[in-house]
C-alpha cells in the first residue's frame, strides 16, 4: 500500500472519529441545555459546525456520493 495513501486514510479516520465524538458532545450539550435552561446555543452551533466538517472530511468519496443521493431522493418526495 502506498505510504501517502495510508497516511491519508489515517487522517480521514482520525477526522471521522473526532467528528463523531464532537457530534455526540453536541447531543449531550443539547440535553443539558434543555434540562437546565442554560443559554449555550452559540457554543453548540460552533461545535456542531466544526464537528460536521470533520465528519464530512473523514468520509470516503463513495460514502459521500451515496449520502448525497439519499438526500436528493428524500428531498424529491
Amino acid at each position: 500500500m502506498n505510504k501517502n495513501l495510508m497516511n491519508n486514510k489515517k487522517i480521514r479516520d482520525v477526522c471521522l472519529c473526532l467528528g463523531t465524538i464532537g457530534l455526540a458532545y453536541v447531543v449531550l450539550l443539547m440535553v443539558f441545555m434543555l434540562l437546565t435552561g442554560a443559554k449555550i446555543i452559540k457554543s453548540i452551533m460552533l461545535i456542531a459546525t466544526f464537528s460536521s466538517m470533520l465528519f464530512t472530511f473523514g468520509l470516503s468519496d463513495q460514502v459521500r456520493t451515496r449520502l448525497k443521493q439519499q438526500v436528493k431522493i428524500f428531498l424529491n418526495r
